[in-house]
């Protein structure tokens, strides 16, 4: 099959009214709405009183700093050491004969950086000394975090192609357990160490959400178009991408 006939049955599939597509559609058109809408509320840039609270309380956690370092290793998309890690990850699902999901691993950094729009609309101001009982760096671009936001959507869909090639359950849920864990260890530690505050992460929380869903839609698209002469052809062809 060549790759012009590769993609138009991608397409077929991507925009075909099925309840699998209405779903992820639903998804990440939900996820957007929120985030206009927090756009909205958060355009003065305030910060509320229980944001504050909590901050203080995540930071009189003991063992914080410790905390905040190996999750931002692992997130902090700007720094030399995550992108070792991300070209080892490509490479190793791509060895694995995951194309279509090495692809979309790759297409996870531009839509990161594209899920970003809300710091050139909004002013927020980051944790700092200025709000009594706080630490933090200061300056502005809160809104939304980064961090949160990719490790929902790149390690979401990482942990997803690794649960379709492993038959043990056990290690199944040892995976998503282990996904869950750093997304609750990368969000706490963007307010302890006063980066962002509640809102932020949540809010990233839900677009990353967005942006995983509509990575799985892309993924099933792929995988179908790849597996359709399978489907047709007699006896039954090997598929494109298992």
């Amino acid at each position: 099959m060549s790759w012009r006939a590769y993609i138009r049955r991608a397409f077929a599939h991507a925009v075909a009214p099925t309840r699998h597509n209405v779903g992820h559609w639903a998804v990440c058109g939900g996820m957007l709405a929120i985030e206009l809408c927090l756009i909205v509320v958060l355009r003065d840039g305030q910060i509320y009183e229980w944001e504050q609270d909590l901050t203080r309380l995540f930071q009189k956690t003991p063992g914080r700093h410790a905390i905040f370092d190996a999750a931002n290793f692992l997130t902090n998309t700007i720094s030399l050491e995550f992108m070792v890690i991300f070209v080892v990850v490509v490479g190793a699902v791509a060895a694995l004969r995951m194309h279509s999901g090495a692809f979309l691993l790759v297409l996870t950094f531009p839509v990161h950086v594209l899920a970003q729009f809300p710091k050139a609309i909004i002013e927020r101001p980051r944790p700092s000394a200025a709000y009594p009982g706080i630490e933090g760096v200061g300056g502005y671009l809160s809104f939304p975090s980064g961090h949160a936001e990719f490790v929902i959507s790149f390690y979401g869909l990482l942990t997803y192609l690794l649960v379709g090639r492993v038959r043990s359950r056990p290690a199944r849920w040892a995976m998503v357990a282990g996904w869950l864990g750093l997304v609750l260890t990368t969000g706490f530690a963007r307010i302890a160490m006063g980066r962002h505050w509640p809102i932020d992460v949540l809010a990233s929380y839900g677009i990353g959400v967005g942006v995983l869903s509509g990575l799985l839609w892309l993924h099933h698209a792929l995988r179908a178009a790849a597996r359709e002469p399978a489907a047709t052809a007699p006896g039954g062809a090997a598929t494109v991408d298992p």
